[in-house]
């Protein structure tokens, strides 16, 4: 069964702007957890403390967000990242490379904690793999 990403979950007055692009942002319920995504670049906020839940997600639930974060965003260009704000309190975004996954760099806002991933990271995130699990080993003994 394919994802409507057109229509979203849950009513919201308070729509969000997009960190990347300016873009309204609709919100989504993935397994109990809100989210918001941009209808244009695909990207994802989350708010403080919803991230380690997201990671933890299993089945169906796990596949719907992977559809969500992996929709049909417009093209990033990681070297034009601009300044970003918060959406909820315009706050400057700050970006964080995973310590697990340095290959990873998402946006944390310094206000309110929330973290906006570009389209696919957080998809990204989710996927430790062996090899990567394997370096991040090796590294801490080293």
């Amino acid at each position: 069964m394919s994802l409507n990403v057109e229509a979203h979950d849950l009513e919201d007055p308070t729509t969000l702007k997009c960190p990347r692009d300016g873009e309204d942002m609709r919100r989504f319920n993935v397994g109990g957890i809100k989210i918001d995504r941009c209808v244009v670049c695909a990207g994802i906020w989350v708010d403080l403390g919803e991230l380690d839940d997201l990671l933890s997600l299993k089945g169906e639930a796990k596949k719907r967000l992977d559809e969500l974060d992996h929709g049909a965003g417009a093209p990033f260009d990681d070297t034009d990242r601009g300044e970003r704000r918060c959406p909820r309190d315009t706050a400057l975004l700050t970006p964080v490379h995973d310590p697990k996954q340095p290959h990873i760099e998402y946006d944390r806002c310094t206000h309110c904690g929330g973290v906006f991933f570009d389209s696919g990271e957080l998809a990204d995130l989710s996927r430790f793999t062996l090899e990567e699990r394997l370096r991040w080993l090796m590294r801490g003994a080293g």
